[in-house]
Order: C-alpha cells, then structure tokens, then sequence
C-alpha cells in the first residue's frame, strides 16, 4: 500500500500531465522526490528541479515560454507576488501550472490570496481537492491560459498509464466538485 503522503503527489502530478495534450519540459518546485516517481510513469519528460528558495532566480534564468508544466510542492511560494508573474513567463502558451493549496475550507484567506495571485496571470484556475488515504483531505490549483482540466483531459493516459494507486480519470473529474458553501466563498477567484 501507498503511504499516506503520496496521495499529494500523485495529484499534483497527474492532473496537470493528463490534461497538457504532448508535455515535453516540466518543472518541480520544491520537494522533488516522489513528485519525480511519479512522473516516471509518463514516458518522454525531460524535468528540471528547482528549490522552493531558489525559484524565482531559477525561472527567471529559464528561457521564456520553455516550460510545459510547472508543479509546485510548496504552498507559501504563491505569496510572493513576483512568482506567478516570472513562472507564466517561463511556461508556453499552453503551459499549466500545478500548485499544493491552501485548505479552502479551514483557510479562507491564504486561499483567496492564492487564488487571486494566480488569476491575475492565468485565464483558468481551478482548484481542486482530494481525500489521502489517512482520512485527511488537501486541495491544489491548476492554472493555465490554455487547458481546461475537465475538458481537455486525455482519458487513455489518465486510465492506461501504469502505477497509479490513487489517480483516474473518474478521480480526476471528481476532484473539481466543490461544494456550495467553497464556489460562493470563492465567486469571482475560481476561473473556469
């Protein structure tokens, strides 16, 4: 059995790579280990890790629209005004972006500044949340100006990729269900 942090992992990985139609280039930001492990499930991915501290010098230095997919284990980066800014610039015109979240629920106003960091560079961002198998429930954020994770998902690889233990494509879709009392917290922050 999968231990109980990879849940995380795997949805921050699988969701942005399933949705991007041909990911070639993707960037880790921050723990990069398991983040790596699952990405080796998907064939052809040329990866680059950053450090959390080090982000915005090394996206920065990155060629401009260089980037696929950009993955962010790392939450407090979204504080930093300067980094959504410096990661759109490093990712293509189809690039997504994947981030661990704040929780919606329990943390209103880290969310909303996340949220509305990310949607002052991104025309789509969703987020998304996810039970883990020690009963604890997370959330992310996908954001793209291109991609939209429900309906531009790729159903082949999202259900015939090897070594998923936690991601489907039935998982994928659910994830984006909010309840009531989340979509009108957030009116006007989620972009979908």
């Amino acid at each position: 059995m999968q231990n109980k942090d990879n849940t995380i992992y795997e949805m921050l990985v699988h969701i942005p790579m399933c949705t991007h139609a041909d990911p070639k280039k993707v960037a880790i930001i921050g723990e990069s280990k398991e983040i790596l492990n699952e990405l080796a499930k998907h064939k052809d991915i040329d990866t680059v890790e950053i450090s959390s501290e080090d982000a915005i010098a090394k996206l920065t230095d990155t060629s401009k629209n260089s980037l696929d997919i950009i993955i962010v284990n790392a939450k407090k980066i979204l504080h930093d005004p300067l980094f959504c800014g410096i990661a759109k610039r490093a990712l293509n015109s189809k690039g997504i972006i994947s981030v661990a979240a704040s929780s919606l629920a329990k943390d209103v106003s880290s969310a909303s500044k996340e949220l509305k960091t990310l949607g002052e560079h991104f025309r789509i961002v969703m987020p998304y949340g996810f039970a883990s198998s020690n009963d604890s429930y997370s959330y992310a954020y996908i954001a793209s100006n291109f991609y939209h994770p429900t309906a531009d998902i790729n159903l082949q690889r999202a259900d015939l990729t090897d070594g998923f233990n936690y991601y489907n494509s039935d998982i994928a879709i659910a994830a984006f269900t909010m309840p009531t009392y989340i979509r009108k917290q957030y009116l006007g922050l989620i972009k979908s």
